[in-house]
């Protein structure tokens, strides 16, 4: 399986590097096999029109529900509110993209992962009748929303400490950063386990053993949302690392 890289079974320096690498590897995959760029396509159309409504909401609601929650000084400090606004906008938008198309296109993950599969040569997965598809698609969505709920909690800690202390406003950005960085690698990585009869206990593992890994995948997925046009394909191109993420693990003894 040449599209799903060696890593080592024990975890190292080199660990964020790697996991970077996955979501290039995904992107040529895509390109090169006719059904996962349809499918991809498919996705892209979708993600298109919530990225239009996601970015009309905040760029005519964001403003009013900051200036509420704090009135716009004026004078010198004016430009703490600004900053706010901003930080709280590109976080924001940042939340959404990630996981506003997620929900929406959580139906389709199983056939992605499929699909990557396939174009890999990995051994196939038990055969799954109609009931049972429809049953998987039902509890990815649920798994999703579950999982959404989390992030945003993270997300809003961050967020009012942000508000309670906005001179370190961009240090609490950064680390919402990182907290997506991790749901990112948990949200793709579970699509490819949970189609092998795996739990997310074995995920959670993988965030616990692979942090730098992890981190290193989920940083380079979110970059993805702040790629124009590019971004588009988030969804699928995620699923696709994340598949051939876990074939990597299974080869390294990792998962199993």
């Amino acid at each position: 399986m040449e599209d799903t890289p060696e890593l080592p079974r024990d975890s190292g320096p080199l660990d964020p590097l790697r996991g970077a690498a996955f979501p290039l590897r995904a992107a040529q995959l895509v390109v090169r096999d006719p059904h996962l760029r349809r499918l991809a396509g498919l996705c892209a159309a979708v993600t298109l029109l919530i990225f239009a409504l996601w970015a009309w909401a905040l760029w005519t609601w964001l403003p009013l529900a900051l200036a509420r929650l704090w009135p716009h000084p004026e004078g010198a400090v004016g430009w703490l509110w600004q900053l706010t606004l901003v930080v709280s906008g590109a976080l924001a938008w940042l939340l959404g993209a990630a996981t506003l198309p997620l929900l929406a296109l959580a139906p389709l993950e199983d056939l992605l992962v499929e699909a990557t599969e396939s174009a890999v040569g990995a051994p196939p997965a038990p055969p799954a009748g109609i009931a049972r598809a429809a049953r998987q698609a039902v509890s990815a969505v649920g798994r999703t929303a579950a999982r959404v709920m989390l992030l945003l909690v993270g997300q809003a800690l961050l967020l009012a400490l942000q508000l309670l202390v906005p001179v370190v406003a961009p240090v609490w950005a950064a680390a919402g950063v990182g907290w997506t960085a991790l749901f990112a690698c948990a949200e793709y990585l579970d699509p490819p386990v949970s189609r092998r009869g795996g739990t997310f206990a074995e995920v959670r593992r993988v965030l616990a053993r692979r942090t730098g890994l992890a981190l290193g995948f989920g940083l380079s997925i979110t970059v993805l949302l702040w790629v124009p046009l590019l971004n588009l394909f988030l969804v699928p191109l995620a699923v696709v690392a994340g598949t051939l993420l876990h074939r990597s693990l299974v080869s390294a003894g990792t998962l199993s």
